[in-house]
């Protein structure tokens, strides 16, 4: 799109968000809820996804429920992947305090949340979300579109319905004074909406992916960049006709829903309210994992909205879930290389990166852990650059750790996470004061990693390439970071600050307060 073409369209755009954007707080302002049934007292339920960048922030705050507030009778619905995590929670507790009570669990049906969006996608169930990866901005916009309805709510009309039928059978059966829901678990959302029951959002993500929308005009094109985009805060004005004309293509994306209507007929077919826009009520709590100075600043922030810090799982250390590992982590300071629970390394990715750490490792004296699934048709020699590397024990490859992320960077051997721009593995380096070199491949992995750089607290590598690598990009990104020299030294300095400045309050306690004082207004 040529320069006048852009700004032309720009300003189109922005006549038809205005009129979207009034039609919209028009309906708000006139809708009346019906009153909220009061659930019983001290009583929480939690819906959350299996997905570890989606539950961590609920199995924390539920953690620290057991250790602060034993008199609360806590239960999680989930899939069944996620019933040995919260009996480790419950576990975790009791180590503390022997008389705190267990979390009960209940198995939802239906596919999780990666192989529902795989599955609509066209890919291949949870192992595979190649049909995630695109480009950044204008380049990935349409791409973006056909992902980010299912991205929403991935379930088709089916599954939805039995995942909505039976956190509704939930509801009235645990009868919480409180539910507490995942942003991405439309069926239960529904259900807990339909039920006219009291509950609070607890997100992973920082404010600013959420709440740009309730932003004056003029902050709100001008600071925040859309999901999917990599602008800096504020927006340059030679990027904001593309921010205004991303911004307008994403709502009426949105509004209009072409793939949902399908499923909308199936939902209202069995009573349930079929909308993609997740309706914030002012009387009705957000808790985000939001913490000044590690993220885009708000102008508005709306009275029913708490900023927690970040929000990490307090597991037992790391020397206790492998002290073989740890002591391997103590011989020399470690780059963690992990990009989340999803990804998986495509044949370019695996030799990419294998080659970039060969150089790395030797301009420097660290030494490298490597979290690497592959995807199918990865040859078995592609970690054939570095293997004499591995066999002097300076990088260690595994397909799965055996420690929680959060647990390996707390043990204070690593010096930099290398990761894919995930909310959690964002806001873990910063709990853990650490730098970070970001790899984004997908919507709001994009954001995070320009987030990294805009605080200064890390790099966003390969950004020229994304989401494909360069081993320049690569090679280059963890260089920057390691560096003696002013611009690394000042990353380490700033994630040091910040590190300290969460672990003073750290989010899951502050969560866990505001969950418990609403818990609180439930009947006998």
């Amino acid at each position: 799109m040529g320069r006048l073409r852009q700004i032309a369209a720009a300003f189109t755009a922005l006549t038809v968000l205005v009129a979207v954007f009034l039609a919209r707080a028009s309906r708000s302002t006139e809708e009346v809820y019906a009153p909220t049934i009061q659930g019983k007292n001290e009583t929480v339920l939690f819906f959350t996804n299996a997905e570890y960048g989606l539950s961590n922030v609920h199995l924390a705050t539920a953690a620290a429920l057991l250790e602060n507030y034993p008199g609360i009778d806590v239960h999680i619905a989930s899939f069944p992947r996620s019933g040995p995590k919260v009996a480790k929670v419950s576990s975790l507790a009791r180590r503390k305090f022997k008389s705190t009570n267990d979390i009960h669990f209940h198995e939802l049906p239906g596919p999780e949340y990666a192989e529902a969006l795989s599955d609509r996608m066209g890919g291949l169930g949870r192992k595979s979300i190649r049909h995630l990866l695109h480009p950044p901005g204008l380049k990935g916009l349409d791409h973006i579109m056909r992902i980010i309805q299912p991205a929403i709510s991935p379930w088709d009309g089916s599954d939805h319905v039995q995942i909505f039928q039976k956190a509704t059978e939930l509801i009235q059966t645990v009868d919480p004074a409180l539910v507490v829901l995942d942003i991405a678990f439309k069926p239960a959302i529904d259900a807990t909406m339909q039920n006219n029951r009291l509950y609070t959002f607890l997100a992973p993500n920082v404010l600013s992916d959420t709440f740009w929308i309730e932003q004056p005009w003029g902050s709100m094109l001008r600071k925040y960049s859309r999901v999917g985009c990599d602008f800096p805060s504020p927006v340059p004005w030679r990027k904001m006709p593309e921010n205004i004309y991303f911004t307008v293509r994403f709502i009426s994306g949105v509004l209009r829903r072409p793939q949902f209507q399908g499923i909308k007929e199936q939902l209202e077919a069995h009573g349930i309210e079929a909308s993609l826009y997740i309706k914030r009520r002012d009387d009705r709590p957000w808790i985000a994992q939001n913490m000044p100075g590690a993220s885009i600043s708000l102008d508005v922030i709306p009275t029913n909205v708490t900023g927690t810090g970040p929000i990490i799982f307090d597991a037992e250390p790391a020397d206790e879930q492998d002290p073989e590992l740890v002591a391997w982590l103590s011989r020399a300071p470690t780059v963690l290389v992990n990009l989340g629970s999803l990804f998986v390394y495509s044949e370019h990715h695996a030799t990419t990166m294998a080659l970039a750490l060969e150089e790395v490792l030797a301009k420097t004296n660290v030494q490298v852990l490597w979290k690497m699934a592959m995807d199918e048709g990865v040859p078995d020699n592609y970690t054939l650059p570095v293997k004499s590397i591995i066999d002097q024990g300076r990088l260690k490859v595994t397909n799965w750790l055996t420690v929680s992320p959060a647990s390996i960077l707390a043990t204070g051997h690593v010096v930099v996470s290398v990761h894919h721009g995930g909310a959690n593995c964002y806001n873990e380096a910063i709990a853990s004061g650490i730098p970070q070199v970001v790899l984004p491949m997908w919507l709001d992995c994009y954001n995070y990693a320009q987030l990294a750089e805009n605080i200064g607290v890390g790099v966003y590598a390969s950004r020229a390439s994304a989401p494909d690598w360069t081993l320049e990009g690569l090679r280059d990104g963890l260089l920057r970071v390691l560096d003696e020299k002013d611009e690394g030294r000042q990353m380490r300095e700033k994630a040091k600050r910040l590190g300290e400045i969460a672990r003073k309050e750290p989010g899951r306690y502050v969560a866990a307060s505001h969950i418990a004082r609403l818990a609180g207004s439930g009947h006998a």
